[in-house]
């Protein structure tokens, strides 16, 4: 935070969180007569006005020309999440509803029910970004136990095994485990499936023309990377939330938003952003280059599990959301989901 924002006068750090807490109850500009009857100030009119003057110069209201009243730049509302926002406390029956979601399901099929109790709890978009772990593989065999059958062992270089039993409908000719030893040999040290996937794809395209079909499904099952129906890394729920609660977005932005999700383009941002820091994130419309979108907010909290899984769960809303009550409920759920 900008080091004269920090330093700006107590009377004036008083009267902009009172401006901002308003706001995010109400949505409506409020001027100098109207801070100083509802906060009940022993002060007049012109020293508010001079205050508010204060707390404009560092940027932190817009002023509208139209009511004579000011409302909070999103570089405003950064500051009030960042230091002048007073955390509230979850509540027991939240706490139960998380507590419960995370103790009857496996990790690995846990995504899905993380998003579905975050949306019901903050009854905003909820989301979770994973960035998990890629095992490298580090040596791969493969050996003729019938006239039909070969089996592929494949061994990661954290000790784990996997076995692929392929059967061809014709005999196995010594050419084929030629073709395979020869694909194999162009691998050197560890490598990623990813690798190990190009490599396959890649030969097979090269080898097309000299290659039989034999050898070719020997190859493709034996090499095959397996996939897991929860391999993404985004996971989102309640997009019809984003509507519902912000007025003010349009349908333009809303596709807007979707295509980036749909691209992985604001996973890629948020693993990125995340990386930096730990903890509770705010990310406030123009103020954070997260998305286009000026008229949102989005709430993340950082998690690392036993089995060495990181990533992040939140929300995404409009700018003016109750703070005090998803803040507690997305640190919670960020500490449940590390002790797994």
């Amino acid at each position: 935070m900008n080091k004269k924002i920090i330093d700006i006068s107590d009377r004036a750090r008083i009267v902009f969180k009172y401006l901002v807490e308003d706001y995010l109850k109400n949505g409506n500009p409020m001027g100098s007569v109207s801070i100083r009857d509802n906060m009940k100030l022993n002060l007049s009119s012109a020293t508010i006005r001079n205050v508010l003057a204060e707390i404009n110069f560092h940027g932190l209201i817009n002023r509208d020309h139209h009511s004579a009243g000011s409302t909070p730049s999103d570089l405003g509302l950064q500051f009030y999440t960042n230091a002048l926002l007073e955390p509230g406390q979850i509540q027991e029956k939240e706490k139960k509803i998380i507590d419960k979601s995370q103790s009857t399901y496996e990790f690995a099929n846990q995504n899905k029910k993380i998003i579905e109790v975050l949306n019901h709890l903050s009854q905003q978009t909820s989301l979770v970004v994973n960035e998990e772990k890629i095992t490298k593989i580090s040596k791969i065999d493969f050996y003729k136990i019938d006239i039909k059958k070969i089996i592929f062992i494949i061994q990661y270089d954290d000790g784990t095994l996997a076995n692929r039993l392929v059967e061809l409908e014709n005999k196995v000719e010594d050419k084929d485990l030629n073709l395979v030893a020869d694909l194999l040999s162009k691998f050197k040290g560890s490598f990623t499936p990813f690798e190990l996937e190009n490599k396959v794809s890649s030969f097979l395209k090269d080898t097309k023309i000299s290659i039989d079909v034999n050898a070719k499904y020997l190859i493709s099952k034996g090499l095959e990377i397996e996939r897991s129906q929860d391999a993404g890394s985004f996971f989102i729920r309640g997009i019809g939330n984003l509507m519902k609660n912000n007025q003010e977005m349009d349908i333009d932005n809303l596709n807007n938003l979707l295509n980036d999700i749909e691209t992985g383009k604001i996973a890629k941002k948020l693993i990125q952003a995340l990386k930096k820091s730990t903890g509770v994130q705010i990310f406030i419309g123009s103020n954070t280059n997260l998305f286009k979108q000026s008229n949102m907010s989005m709430i993340l909290s950082n998690y690392t599990t036993k089995q060495g899984i990181t990533g992040a769960v939140g929300i995404i809303g409009p700018k003016r959301l109750d703070y005090q009550k998803i803040i507690p409920i997305i640190s919670y759920m960020s500490e449940v989901i590390s002790k797994k």
